[in-house]
């Protein structure tokens, strides 16, 4: 009895492509496995993925802040002067119904 791989190529069936190395070691295989497992527990790894993405904005954040100081600045008075029309006009609203 021959083995499916000793099949000469004329004997294989339409469509399927035989494989260049039929037999690969076993560590080969563990090899693989294990390059495998690793990629799909990467992926499983949500809380990491989240948090090298998280990583990922801050650092672009900073770079961008170092780069466009102006920005930044007008940014932030921007956010100051709507805090005082809200704590003015709660304040103006506090004293009308006394």
């Amino acid at each position: 009895m021959t083995a499916s791989h000793d099949n000469p190529p004329e004997n294989i069936p339409p469509g399927v492509t035989p494989s260049p190395a039929p037999e690969r070691s076993v560590e080969e295989q563990r090899a693989d496995l294990a390059d495998t497992v690793a990629a799909l527990a990467a992926k499983v790894d949500v809380p990491a993925r989240v948090q090298d993405r998280a990583n990922a904005q801050l650092h672009d954040a900073k770079d961008f802040a170092r780069e466009n100081p102006q920005i930044l600045t007008a940014i932030s008075l921007g956010i100051v002067l709507v805090a005082l029309i809200i704590f003015r006009r709660k304040r103006s609203h506090g004293r009308i119904d006394r």
